[in-house]
């Protein structure tokens, strides 16, 4: 498509260059104010922004930072920065030196409207830095959509890119705990201006969808993942031969386990995926944690000991004198998962076919794997 006029966005950023940077120098002293504001209207500030012609940086509601139920506005640059934006007055918020960092001001982010009162760009001030300014731009497609696996009903959004013909797609597929269809967007959403779709979907028992996540075993989420794959394959603007799932964390035991089942699965991309049980991977995490705090190293061990004696009763149903009975359903569902075990079909990066064996993947974290702030980033 055509690049944007730059000429409204350069008149504008002239226009409140002198208003941001004086009031950075005067805030950067004081702790900033961060004004209430709902989530009707902050969802009029989310899209896609334009800084040049190869950078975008993607705002969005998410509740990562501020639980679920109480989504925040958040930038996310193609840089591999991410600021929360907090409002302020009006048009204007402010972000802080890290992702949710609300203390102090780093930037303070103006956004412009036009004669209609439509959002067409934003001015975003770095202290010490010089202004940049971003076009809002049009190159997606949204649409609520439905699906079903079983008696669960399963409701979604499925992005695609503005061009016609039929694209490749991604499904995102959730890790642990309440998420729903905007929580894996930012590690697929520069996905979408390359030319492939990507359709999230709220788990069960959350947003749209019916079922309760909590008592769902590892097989049942892949088959929701499955269903989202099924749906893919009934629309013409979708390539059916290049469907694929991409998952944070827990979704590294669920894709594999859907991608066994159908080889309608073309390819997965595991982000901080386990390569060992879950119930390894919780005891590990839980020993590092306590160490961490300085608890002595027998008390971890006990503890830690105690935790593999709930799991070898949840998985075997075997108890002991010193086991203690579980009391959530979600001990059995972790421990009798195993590790995860990737089809004949898929074809690793190098080439190699990935039956019988687990492997890792490099994160696809936007455009680079930076954390620290950088010039090009949106802060």
């Amino acid at each position: 498509m055509a690049a944007p006029s730059r000429r409204p966005t350069v008149i504008a950023g002239a226009l409140v260059a002198v208003c941001l940077g004086g009031l950075i120098q005067i805030s950067a002293r004081q702790t900033p104010v961060v004004r209430p504001v709902d989530e009707r209207t902050l969802r009029e500030y989310t899209g896609v922004y334009q800084w040049g012609r190869e950078a975008f940086v993607y705002l969005q509601l998410w509740d990562e930072f501020s639980g679920f139920g109480t989504p925040q506005l958040v930038a996310f640059d193609e840089s591999g920065d991410v600021r929360t934006l907090y409002p302020i007055d009006g048009d204007t918020f402010f972000a802080g030196p890290g992702a949710a960092m609300p203390g102090s001001i780093e930037s303070r982010i103006a956004f412009q409207r036009d004669r209609a009162c439509q959002i067409v760009s934003l001015a975003w001030q770095r202290d010490g830095a010089a202004l940049r300014t971003a076009t809002r731009v049009e190159i997606e497609q949204w649409e609520d959509v439905r699906f079903t696996n079983q008696e669960v009903q399963l409701t979604g959004t499925l992005i695609a890119p503005s061009t016609r013909g039929a694209h490749p797609a991604i499904v995102l597929v959730h890790g642990s705990g309440a998420e729903n269809r905007a929580y894996m967007l930012p590690w697929a959403r520069f996905l979408i201006r390359h030319g492939i779709a990507v359709l999230g979907y709220d788990k069960r028992g959350v947003g749209g969808s019916t079922g309760d996540w909590n008592a769902a075993t590892y097989e049942e989420l892949a088959g929701d993942a499955l269903a989202a794959v099924e749906y893919l394959k009934t629309r013409r603007d979708i390539d059916s031969g290049q469907i694929g799932l991409l998952g944070i964390s827990q979704a590294g035991w669920i894709m594999p386990l859907a991608a066994v089942r159908s080889r309608d699965v073309a390819f997965l991309i595991s982000i901080s995926g386990a390569g060992v049980t879950p119930a390894e991977t919780t005891i590990d995490q839980a020993r590092n944690e306590m160490t961490m705090t300085g608890m002595p190293a027998a008390t971890v061990a006990d503890i830690t000991r105690l935790m593999g004696l709930q799991y070898d009763f949840a998985r075997t149903g075997k108890a002991g004198t010193r086991t203690p009975r579980p009391a959530r359903h979600w001990w059995h569902v972790w421990a009798r998962h195993q590790k995860p075990r990737f089809p004949a079909h898929l074809t690793i990066p190098n080439g190699k076919r990935s039956s019988g064996r687990t492997f890792t993947t490099r994160r696809p974290h936007f455009a680079s794997s930076r954390c620290r702030p950088s010039r090009s980033g949106a802060a």
